[in-house]
């Protein structure tokens, strides 16, 4: 099939205004939420030259034309699917960026006169939504749960360049892409040309404009935590036993199983050593749990949240700190719980905390 693809200007080459990236198996429906539902077909995005913006699937050739999962060793074509147009003309339009969102809806984005637009779905209102202008050039678009695997806090990253080209700046979709993020500062102008996900790793490709054919500009976010879907038999945390801020988070969502034990050592010395664990047991009851503060420090402060959802907690255990300058311990437990209402008429199980005996401040 051959489709009268816009071509646009890249310093003094060319470019094919045309996009592939991943998408779900049916626009607009999320399905079970895994990433082979949302992510795992082909999908084809074009400025044509007379139509404007228009959107391919690749789907499975005659008679099924079903959509065509990618690494299929079936044959492919490219089937339209109906969008509404962008609302500027094509002629008008270059550096066409393209994406899919947490609704399974495409998101697209594109520069003109100097300005970045970006489309994306208004779930409240149940259409498509501009948003900008924002001043730059050469949009990008990156959906980062291709990236990181974790759809409850991924988003959309529009990245763009600064009219002058020397910025790197980034927006997101939960900020309405209002807030613009400087990631980087070049001494001469460059081009973007495009986000790639790689496991775990977002990376934006492009050239420095005095070495236009060489990809002389590679930024990649921080790596994106890796996240394990099965139960923990035994989890054990050896903290950093010195410095002078050593922040200790756990964080557990058990689902619907329970965790069998966790410990946690936590640092021994160091001016500021806050220590945070938060538990999500999901249904399921938490056998138990122990966590042994600092013993020594200028400031120790100790969080324990626990949300029990629909069970109970059988017995928990917190030893405070027993000197410092400054000790704080906060236990929180969720009894909103249908098992502990109405309140009175059931109870904790039982919950046992051993105050600071030392202290300048110690509550």
């Amino acid at each position: 099939m051959m489709l009268p693809v816009k071509v646009g200007k890249r310093g003094r080459s060319y470019f094919p205004e045309a996009r592939i990236v991943r998408g779900p198996r049916v626009m607009g429906e999320t399905a079970d939420n895994s990433f082979e539902a949302l992510l795992g077909y082909a999908w084809l995005g074009m400025l044509d030259r007379t139509q404007g913006l228009r959107l391919f699937q690749a789907r499975k050739t005659a008679p099924s034309s079903e959509p065509w999962p990618i690494g299929s060793t079936e044959e492919a074509q490219w089937v339209e699917v109906t969008i509404p147009p962008i609302p500027h003309p094509v002629k008008e339009v270059r550096h066409l960026a393209l994406c899919f969102d947490q609704a399974a809806r495409h998101v697209v984005a594109y520069e003109r006169q100097g300005e970045v637009w970006i489309r994306q779905w208004n779930p409240i209102t149940g259409t498509f939504t501009m948003r900008g202008p924002f001043p730059g050039v050469d949009p990008v678009l990156l959906w980062d749960f291709e990236v990181g695997y974790f759809l409850p806090d991924s988003d959309v990253l529009l990245v763009h360049l600064s009219p002058d080209r020397t910025h790197v700046i980034m927006r997101v979709q939960r900020e309405l892409y209002a807030t613009s993020h400087v990631l980087q500062t070049f001494p001469s102008p460059a081009y973007l040309d495009q986000a790639v996900a790689l496991p775990y790793q977002g990376q934006i490709l492009g050239s420095l404009e005095d070495s236009p054919n060489v990809t002389g500009l590679v930024l990649r976010t921080d790596p994106y935590p890796v996240r394990g879907e099965d139960d923990i038999g035994n989890a054990a945390l050896a903290a950093p036993t010195q410095g002078a801020l050593i922040p200790v988070v756990v964080i557990y969502d058990g689902g619907l199983d329970a965790l069998g034990q966790a410990v946690l050592s936590a640092p021994n010395q160091g001016a500021l050593v806050p220590v945070v664990a938060v538990l999500n047991l999901g249904l399921d009851a938490l056998g138990n749990a122990t966590l042994t503060p600092p013993t020594s420090g200028a400031y120790q402060l100790v969080v324990v949240v626990q949300d029990l959802g629909a069970d109970a907690l059988g017995t928990a255990t917190l030893s405070a700190p027993t000197s410092g300058a400054y000790q704080l311990v906060v236990v929180v437990v969720d009894l909103t719980q249908p098992q502990y209402l109405p309140l009175g008429y059931e109870n904790l199980g039982s919950a046992i905390l051993a105050a600071p005996t030392a202290g300048s401040y110690g509550p």
